[in-house]
């Protein structure tokens, strides 16, 4: 369970909620309905498959495998490639950034660099060391099936694996980062649901994509808030 455990004049006027959902439907949040710089902790129910909007990969997805595995598949409004979302394995954070905002960035190259920069520092407060990409999108045949595979600046890297991932959503009001910290990197369900994917060695793509923090999602949670920048 996410709490935020700072005294309130430490909050640097950030809204941080705590949201216990379904995957999908954390996914439909409205950007309309958000105006203030908004922290999200997400805690998902179910383990779900969560697919890019435009995505290319759909018809060479395992959904009998899904089904047998109880793994729900859904869509984000964001681009880039699936990513499999497991209640114990992700800590999953939202941060909504308005227009108005001093950490606003218009290129969409940049705008998530300082976010990065935010999950290194609270990652070293728990003895994790990683570098920051900050270099141009790096994309690949696998890594638009897969997002892991692929390298997006603001991300996060430990041994050339990817630790933070990290997609944008934009609206006129704002954008929204969605961040995906791996506790555990647990690649067996993504190898399977696209075992028929015709991408060679696209399941050792898979297993060198990402590494685990190995660290506790409430630790983590915790070094993350700690690390906000003041408003």
């Amino acid at each position: 369970m996410l709490h935020d455990r700072r005294s309130a004049n430490q909050l640097n006027s950030w809204v941080i909620e705590s949201k216990y959902s379904e995957t999908a439907l954390a996914h439909e949040a409205n950007l309309d309905e958000w105006r203030k710089p908004t922290i999200w902790g997400i805690e998902p129910r179910d383990t779900c498959l969560v697919l890019g909007k435009s995505q290319r990969g759909r018809s060479f997805l395992n959904l009998d495998y899904l089904e047998e595995e109880s793994i729900n598949l859904t869509v984000r409004q964001s681009g880039g490639g699936a990513v499999l979302v497991s209640p114990k394995d992700m800590l999953w954070v939202d941060i909504f950034v308005p227009k108005e905002s001093k950490f606003w960035v218009a290129d969409i190259a940049k705008a998530s660099i300082w976010i990065g920069g935010i999950w290194r520092d609270a990652l070293k407060r728990l003895d994790i060391e990683c570098f920051l990409f900050d270099e141009k999108f790096v994309r690949s045949e696998a890594s638009d099936l897969i997002c892991f595979v692929g390298r997006a600046p603001g991300e996060l890297f430990v041994d050339d694996r990817k630790i933070l991932g990290i997609s944008q959503r934009r609206s006129k009001f704002g954008t929204r980062f969605q961040c995906a910290l791996i506790i555990n990197w647990e690649p067996e369900h993504m190898i399977a649901a696209y075992s028929s994917a015709p991408i060679p060695n696209l399941d050792k793509l898979i297993s060198s994509a990402g590494i685990g923090s190995g660290c506790e999602k409430h630790s983590a949670w915790d070094a993350f808030l700690s690390a906000l920048p003041s408003l």
